[in-house]
């Protein structure tokens, strides 16, 4: 297959920055240096390692830069998908779509598009250099690739399910064809066939564990093909992949949600984590300070702790429709704390005020005046709102914005959502159900007895939230654009009303305040579902290069 892309012409077939691969006891270890060759990166079979290290660098760095927007731009998929409240900043001129909307003011998007087209051109350079080396040890080879053609299919996959009209090749960019226009998009079906054969083959040539934490397994590319299958509507290929990981020997949920995030995340549930390590490969990221709130400043007797996730300022938080769905079952140990935190207490014996005990709930002081002054609505968004914490460190700085934390990518709970779902589209509903309520029962909720597709994705939303993985099922699905209408920022359900409206009928509870950053509600059109190519990038493309329709 030869498919195209155009990128590249603006990246040098050289790496700008390569890492060393070295060994290292029990994590993937990264060395930067500017010493490396082309010569050697790939004509050799150490550099063609170099190479292969330096794709999860590019794929992290995406989480890295934290003086661009706030470090916000990663959670630019999660602020406009239904669960979320984007309060300000960067990120909620997106997920407000009041950014996003045209060709001319949807910058972030390019730094989506970059990012993954980056990595697909450094990973066709590897495929093509491995293929033709001659002097590596054949299983060498087979690593090299299966570990590159993972990257590609993933970010391929990525671009498809954001801006459908990609342009892909299995070429890299070269000084011959450095300064080639790319005309069309190429089609929906060789997409998918690159998709699958590159996933295919990772599969085949990776072993199910890695010595070093952070490398991809078959795992991984298994759980990728998986994903792939339920976009093909193959419900059969999807049982099987996802499947093959729940029947390994090798993968198993985490016995409690509060460990699922704890420490490296190296453990039975993560099929994927970016590492972060001051020490060996990577700065900080700025995930945690967008998504909890600023909870101790301007409140007497609270001070920022671990176990209340550290400082944030409220960026992106918990909107009432996912408190409500993790709040049905008051046994479910996600909302007390393990993964988010609804409830701050006073626990700062030096300035709590008199007459409050350390350890009450802090509430809002003025919910009586909630309806009429917008300055109140916004101090309980900034301060009280629920929070996600599965971004906070065990030993961060509670005071600082800044943290060093893995990222997880892709987990088993989600595997197990993906069998539910084939199965259920294959009416094995026992099977399904028994699967879904795995995911349901780590987390301390009930059983069901029932499965349809409106409880999966429920579960999807009270397990996986703020990971980047809601916008894209609801958009295979068929939800996307019902759903943001539906539950969008911080009103009750059918609520159009313009942010910070005192009318609209909705109901002014401590739980349930009015109307509050739900401008995507009225926005969304369908078409929106597709993102718009930004206008960096369609400059690059050929005259005629298809746009989505609707922009």
């Amino acid at each position: 297959m030869k498919i195209l892309i155009h990128h590249f012409k603006l990246i040098s077939p050289l790496f700008l920055v390569v890492v060393l691969f070295a060994s290292c006891e029990d994590y993937l270890e990264e060395k930067p240096t500017s010493e490396f060759t082309a010569d050697f990166v790939y004509n050799t079979a150490d550099g063609l390692e170099a190479g292969v290290v330096a794709l999860y660098n590019f794929q992290r760095e995406f989480w890295e830069r934290t003086n661009v927007n706030n470090g916000s731009n990663p959670l630019v998929i999660d602020a406009k998908d239904d669960l979320t409240i984007p309060r300000g900043g960067e990120i909620s001129r997106y997920g407000r779509m009041r950014n996003g909307t045209t060709v001319e003011n949807s910058g972030v998007y390019g730094d989506y598009w970059r990012t993954y087209y980056r990595i697909i051109d450094r990973a066709n350079a590897i495929i093509q250099a491995a293929e033709n080396i001659a002097d590596i040890e054949e299983e060498r080879r087979a690593q090299v690739i299966a570990e590159a053609r993972f990257f590609r299919a993933n970010s391929v996959f990525v671009l498809y399910k954001l801006f459908n009209n990609i342009y892909v090749t299995t070429e890299s960019t070269t000084p011959q064809n450095a300064l080639d226009i790319i005309l069309d998009k190429t089609p929906k079906a060789q997409v998918y066939e690159l998709i699958n054969e590159d996933l295919t083959f990772a599969i085949d040539n990776l072993s199910w564990e890695t010595e070093e934490f952070g490398r991809i397994t078959q795992a991984t590319a298994r759980h990728v093909k998986a994903e792939v299958a339920l976009w093909q509507q193959d419900w059969v290929e999807a049982k099987t992949q996802s499947e093959a990981i729940i029947n390994s020997e090798f993968y198993s949920l985490i016995d409690q949600t509060g460990l699922v995030f704890k420490g490296d995340l190296n453990h039975s549930e993560t099929l994927w984590a970016i590492q972060f390590k001051r020490e060996v490969n990577g700065g900080p990221n700025r995930i945690n300070f967008n998504l909890m709130p600023n909870y101790a400043e301007k409140i007497p007797g609270s001070k920022y702790s671990i176990e209340q996730g550290g400082r944030g300022f409220g960026w992106l938080t918990l909107n009432n429709y996912l408190r409500d769905l993790l709040n049905e079952d008051p046994n479910d140990t996600r909302i007390k704390g393990s993964y988010y935190i609804q409830d701050y207490i006073y626990n700062d014996a030096a300035t709590v005020p008199e007459g409050i005990a350390l350890g009450t709930k802090i509430v809002h002081p003025v919910w009586q005046e909630f309806a009429e002054k917008a300055s109140d609505r916004n101090f309980f968004f900034i301060r009280l709102n629920a929070g996600c914490k599965k971004y906070f460190p065990d030993d961060g700085i509670p005071t600082v914005n800044n943290q060093t934390k893995n990222i997880m990518i892709y987990r088993l709970a989600e595997t197990y959502l993906y069998a539910a779902e084939a199965n259920m589209r294959l009416t094995n509903n026992d099977l399904a159900i028994a699967q879904l309520n795995t995911v349901r029962n780590r987390a301390g909720t009930a059983s069901v007895d029932r499965i349809d597709l409106e409880l999966i994705l429920d579960e999807q939303a009270r397990e996986l939230a703020f990971e980047g993985r809601r916008w894209y099922m609801l958009k295979r699905t068929g939800r996307l654009t019902d759903y943001i209408v539906d539950h969008a920022g911080y009103g009750m359900p059918g609520d159009l009303s313009p942010q910070n409206s005192t009318d609209g009928g909705a109901e002014n509870t401590p739980e349930k305040p009015l109307p509050y950053r739900n401008d995507a509600r009225s926005v969304m059109k369908p078409h929106m579902e597709n993102w718009v190519i930004p206008l960096g990038e369609i400059n690059l493309l050929g005259p005629n290069y298809p746009q989505n329709d609707g922009y």
